[in-house]
């Protein structure tokens, strides 16, 4: 969505991503500051804030990490201005310390927290389920279902927040955030001013044992106030017959997975879907239920509504059958769709799927004309190059490598452990202790680099680690989007010799000879060692040269000279060369790079035995 139609200030329909409708509903709620970190399914909310924060006068920044953005937009909320941040699901445990204690305090102006679990792994490490994380932190959770209800429940939760002054938690996940629907702006007449809070000083925000003690029964009590209030706020829908025998309960995307399988099978059930998911409506949800016999849940990843519904059940007398990931009617993992709920129901129920099973046969019919796409770096990336050469050059010292979160998390040949951002050089810190006998590397990006690889950077300082940091440098978070990051203000090569690194190397990746050096001579040295492979991201570089006009210079492959042995395409596998159809004058068939993909990095030159590649004559 372009940005004049995000933010037009007029009444229409527009057809947008779900983050994008989030963000819609932010500025329509008036919102004045937003910091965040990116993180996918979340980004594209950050991203449509921070480009409209400049035409409409709010606040906007890419914060260091996900805590560091949960403090700012806190600190704005208890001056007396609406805040929200985001971040992906595991970006909220890297918060989690404020996240905790923010509701023993409590808020002034709306504070929303916008989070996006990404059930089926599509881009992360765990299928976490955030609403557990919330009510654990006794959070109040709304759950839209779809992107339109995205945007009327962000601005709905800047208004509950203030009614209740708690912290809001918004939960979406991948289907809802990068779904596309036709959403309904609205018109806004709101004051995006930021720069005029007002702080009162008062103890309610120092979050001492004595004041935390003292707030919490507080925060126990508010909660049973929102539970009280929910069944008039709109956010619970019941649809469907009101006498019968079933009753689905469910929320979220579950919820249109549930609409589409009804649809499908040809049945009317009743269904009971939850806008706000913690606390619980437990008015509404015990007449729902006072007059089934049996109650299917449908949700995602965990049990949560589920067990905690079957829970009120029972403390209530309410005798229902109860149908869900108990049973096995539905996975305790991976992503639900409407042909999965659909069977989930007719196990139930009792009916055939015949209808449902046709539809999706033709679903599995187009398969095969989808091309696999596996992920892997792209044409002319640095990242490539590292790996290419820390495996020619370490592989005979058995080295150890620790991985990060980043595009260079997708290495085929040298990555040992991948864990969670920062974690690359933390373990890198436990490896260096107890395995001595081998280098231990390591890999860590730019933007991680300061999101949370600075304390462990310290610590190996610290505890005179024999450990070897490569960062590296493409100069933006690039996974995410390309957002900014601290490392074009902030030289790295400063930060870790201000924390007392003694070898620091900044070098190119291109330049294969150069690197070797490098890196054996860092393999030699004691104590820790940072080396910044530093080049802009390939992709970035490529539109900035074309939209400069400059001509890139490619490379190109001699038939006569290749001699097929696969080391350009097959190990280095840069996705812009491929093989020939055809064959040289000797029979045998050759490479060829595509020069649209090109990027002219050179390194196949380098590494070709036979000197096939050159730069392209035309």
């Amino acid at each position: 969505m372009k940005l004049k139609e995000l933010i037009a200030n007029e009444e229409k329909r527009a057809l947008c991503l779900g983050n994008e409708a989030i963000a819609r509903g932010a500025i329509e709620a008036g919102v004045q500051v937003f910091a965040a970190y990116p993180g996918t399914p979340s980004s594209e909310v950050s991203m449509a804030l921070n480009a409209a924060a400049p035409e409409l006068g709010f606040y906007a920044e890419w914060s260091a990490n996900e805590k560091v953005a949960m403090e700012i937009a806190y600190a704005a909320s208890i001056s007396g201005k609406r805040a929200m941040t985001a971040c992906k699901h595991v970006g909220l445990n890297v918060a989690a310390d404020v996240f905790y204690s923010f509701m023993y305090m409590g808020c002034k102006a709306g504070f929303v927290t916008v989070v996006g679990d990404d059930p089926h792994c599509f881009s992360s490490q765990n299928e976490q389920d955030s609403r557990w994380l919330g009510v654990s932190a006794n959070f109040v959770i709304v759950e839209p279902s779809d992107p339109h209800e995205a945007k009327e429940f962000t601005k709905r939760a800047f208004d509950i927040s203030e009614k209740f002054g708690v912290p809001i938690l918004l939960r979406s996940t991948t289907r809802i955030s990068h779904a596309r629907a036709d959403v309904k702006f609205e018109k806004y007449d709101v004051d995006f001013t930021y720069n005029n809070g007002n702080f009162e000083k008062t103890r309610q925000f120092v979050c001492l044992p004595a004041l935390a003690r003292a707030n919490h029964p507080k925060l126990v009590q508010k909660m049973r106030e929102i539970a009280e209030w929910i069944p008039e706020s709109g956010l619970t829908k019941i649809e469907g017959p009101k006498e019968h025998e079933y009753g689905i309960i469910t929320s979220g995307i579950s919820y249109a997975y549930v609409k589409d399988a009804l649809r499908n099978l040809g049945v009317d059930l009743p269904i009971l879907k939850l806008g706000m998911v913690s606390p619980l409506d437990e008015k509404s949800i015990l007449e729902f239920a006072k007059t089934k016999k049996q109650i299917i849940f449908i949700e995602e990843v965990d049990p949560y509504l589920e067990d905690r519904i079957s829970a009120l059940f029972m403390k209530n007398g309410v005798q229902v059958k109860v149908h869900g990931k108990y049973n096995g009617i539905t996975n305790y993992y991976h992503e639900l769709n409407s042909y999965l709920v659909a069977h989930a129901i007719a196990k139930v129920i009792g009916i055939e799927t015949e209808n449902v099973d046709k539809i999706q046969q033709a679903v599995e019919e187009t398969k095969e004309y989808v091309p696999i796409r596996p992920p892997l770096f792209c044409a002319g990336c640095q990242h490539r190059a590292t790996f290419y050469e820390l495996l020619k050059e370490v592989k005979k010292n058995n080295a150890i490598f620790a991985s990060d979160i980043g595009c260079y998390s997708m290495d085929p040949w040298v990555t040992d452990t991948i864990v969670c951002m920062g974690a690359s050089i933390g373990m890198g810190n436990g490896f260096s202790k107890v395995i001595t006998d081998k280098p231990v590397f390591a890999i860590i990006g730019d933007s991680t680099f300061f999101h949370t690889g600075l304390p462990a950077l310290a610590n190996a300082v610290y505890n005179k680690a024999n450990l070897n940091v490569l960062v590296l440098d493409n100069r933006m978070t690039a996974m995410t989007g390309f957002q900014p990051n601290p490392t074009e203000d902030i030289p790295i090569e400063n930060v870790a010799k201000g924390m007392g690194v003694d070898y620091v190397v900044e070098f190119d990746p291109y330049d294969f000879e150069n690197s070797k050096k490098v890196i054996r001579e860092a393999i030699e040295h004691e104590g820790p060692t940072v080396l910044i492979m530093r080049k802009i991201c390939a992709n970035e570089w490529w539109r900035q040269t074309r939209r400069k006009g400059i001509k890139i210079e490619t490379y190109e492959i001699d038939p006569e000279l290749c001699t097929a042995c696969g080391i350009c395409l097959v190990q280095y596998q840069c996705p812009a060369i491929s093989w020939s159809l055809d064959t040289n004058s000797k029979g045998k068939r050759y490479a060829v790079i595509d020069p649209s993909m090109c990027t002219g990095c050179s390194v196949c030159s380098q590494i070709c035995p036979s000197g096939a590649i050159s730069k392209r004559k035309e």
